[in-house]
């Protein structure tokens, strides 16, 4: 039985990388985690999509960085929000795909 995504995950995955067989998507501590040949890039949780900082995103503000409270503290992970419009160009997705990689 498959296993039900969230409606934008499942939009991203099955109708935007379709093309590709070597992505992936596991959901682990109540985030989804997604892989190109087994390397995280991005996870998605909340409604947002997050890339791994690359040099597209690297200089964004911490308004649009992955964060979350620990013990009182805030603690920010290395993702940024993703831009819709970047979904709507696949040559451009796949150079923050591929940056997101190898940053």
């Amino acid at each position: 039985m498959k296993k039900e995504l969230p409606w934008f995950l499942e939009y991203f995955y099955e109708d935007i990388l379709w093309w590709n067989t070597n992505y992936s998507i596991r959901k682990m501590f109540n985030w989804y985690w997604i892989f190109k040949n087994k390397k995280m890039f991005a996870y998605y949780k909340d409604d947002w999509l997050y890339f791994r900082t690359n040099p597209f995103n690297k200089d964004d503000d911490k308004e649009n960085q992955m964060q979350y409270t620990r013990n009182w503290k805030t603690v920010f992970l290395p993702y940024f929000k993703v831009d819709e419009s970047i979904l709507e160009d696949n040559e451009e997705l796949e150079k923050w795909i591929k940056s997101s990689l190898d940053y």
